[in-house]
């Protein structure tokens, strides 16, 4: 069985590339937040448009969307809850959700899909140049 190995590698400059990487974590994951909402808004300000214009008796409160940036994507969503109303039945609307996402945001999306692109397109450049900065 061989002897382990006892040897030393030293590297210099870590401490100063430690620094480098913890201060372009902390910009880029601001830029990336900035860009990818960026990124989202021609999709949100359309569904917004879209929800209220095609879809009856929608009210201002509901065609208002929400832009949330998390690991797995980007996502326009309404800013109201919904209402859980259990005494005026009245007031619930159980096919909205499916309203919302066919008159809405899946038009919206298709409406922006080539300005998306070109959107994330750039905010990628703009976090290269960033890390190149770093």
């Amino acid at each position: 069985m061989p002897a382990a190995a006892t040897a030393t590698v030293h590297v210099r400059g870590y401490k100063e590339l430690s620094r480098a990487f913890l201060k372009a974590d902390r910009a880029i994951k601001a830029e990336m937040k900035d860009a990818f909402e960026d990124v989202a808004e021609p999709i949100r300000r359309d569904a917004e448009g879209l929800a209220v214009t095609q879809i009856r008796n929608v009210g201002p409160r509901w065609g208002l969307m929400r832009t949330r940036i998390i690991r797995a994507g980007i996502y326009v969503a309404p800013r109201e809850r919904g209402r859980a109303s259990k005494r005026n039945v009245g007031l619930r609307r159980p096919n909205l959700a499916g309203l919302l996402m066919d008159r809405a945001m899946q038009p919206a999306l298709d409406r922006n899909e080539r300005e998306v692109a070109e959107r994330f397109d750039d905010a990628l450049g703009r976090i290269e140049r960033i890390w190149d900065r770093a």
